[in-house]
């Protein structure tokens, strides 16, 4: 099931992991949010998994080394910490999979966990820039169309030969439109 690119956003459901049938799940290049649900755990015939390019959070799901089937595992360019899995496929990945996670550590990313994994904040902010970004969007949009009227306005203020001929040609259109009418 490929849904790379779609532009998707919040959390990963968990109802994906239930999919048992599933051989290739990519949500690659997406604007997803959370953590990596432990369902996928269920993912049992699953051979990649992509999650690449998202904006996950928090630990890789220990559970996941238990997927004999599992080949191809990227979860590069995320927010993701804490210890990467060991045992059967995930000894078969190499840094690749697991780039631009800078709190990720584990023998794939030669970042000793020091015998502790790396906690996530507790106090995560939601991301909620879209909203933000268009309410600015629409209060600068409204606040340059009125500083450009009345810039416009008050330069009609002053007697100059443009703003003179302004004047004409609106006298101009309206003695056509009262020809027109009547």
């Amino acid at each position: 099931m490929d849904l790379s690119k779609n532009e998707l956003s919040g959390e990963i459901p968990v109802e994906l992991g239930a999919l048992m049938e599933l051989q290739a799940l990519n949500l690659s290049h997406n604007k997803l949010s959370g953590v990596i649900p432990e369902s996928f755990s269920g993912l049992k015939n699953v051979e990649s998994l992509d999650l690449s390019s998202n904006r996950l959070q928090g630990w890789i799901p220990s559970q996941l080394a238990e997927l004999s089937s599992l080949e191809v595992f990227n979860v590069s360019l995320n927010n993701l910490s804490g210890s990467i899995p060991q045992g059967r496929q995930f000894n078969t990945f190499d840094s690749q999979s697991f780039l631009g996670n800078p709190f990720l550590c584990g023998q794939q990313t030669n970042t000793s966990c020091g015998g502790n994994s790396i906690h996530p904040p507790d106090n995560v902010v939601k991301d909620q820039q879209g909203t933000i970004d268009m309410i600015s969007f629409y209060w600068s949009l409204a606040a340059a169309y009125v500083t450009i009227l009345l810039g416009l306005f008050s330069s009609l203020t002053f007697d100059s030969p443009w703003s003179r001929f302004w004047f004409y040609l609106v006298d101009v259109f309206i003695h056509k439109m009262r020809k027109l009418l009547s």
